[in-house]
């Protein structure tokens, strides 16, 4: 005798879970083109180019190891290793930070800054290719509108 399994939970059968099916795909082809663009023109990963990103914008191009976890959504020890492949291809440094002895910043260096600027030719090609060329100025008014919503629904979640 076979034991009946649970009724998977359902979905409302409307346009967003069409919508929720499309995100999901979409986001994933996306990112995956992207990371295959940064790999094959600058030797470099999609997270790679993203940790650079943060810090080049950052003040004095640095940030707590703990705050770029945070914006970066990786767990301490996944930053650590990303940050370590940096620093051994020299685009990163890491230094104590001088009022706590566990804590640490991630800086770019000028080699990386090098590396991420000319990345980042190629990859504004293909973000332009791929998003802002299909977008109008309402559809990038929209698509941040919501994805601002969701955003909140998440900060939402992670409060105790």
């Amino acid at each position: 005798m076979t034991q009946a399994r649970p009724a998977a939970p359902t979905v409302a059968n409307d346009e967003r879970e069409a919508a929720w099916r499309l995100f999901i795909e979409t986001s994933t082809r996306v990112a995956g083109a992207l990371d295959d663009q940064l790999r094959t023109d600058a030797q470099m990963s999609l997270s790679d180019y993203h940790v650079m990103l943060l810090l080049h914008e950052a003040p004095e191009q640095r940030l707590r190891m703990k705050d770029l976890a945070a914006r970066m959504v990786f767990s301490a020890s996944r930053l650590t290793y990303q940050v370590d492949v940096l620093c051994r291809r020299g685009w990163l440094r890491r230094e104590p930070v001088p009022s706590d002895r566990r804590g640490s910043y991630a800086i770019l260096t000028d080699a990386g800054h090098a590396a991420f600027a000319a990345a980042g030719r190629g990859h504004f090609d293909l973000v332009q290719q791929i998003f802002y060329d299909v977008l109008t100025p309402e559809d990038g008014r929209t698509l941040a509108a919501i994805m601002t919503k969701i955003d909140h629904r998440l900060d939402d979640k992670e409060r105790p």
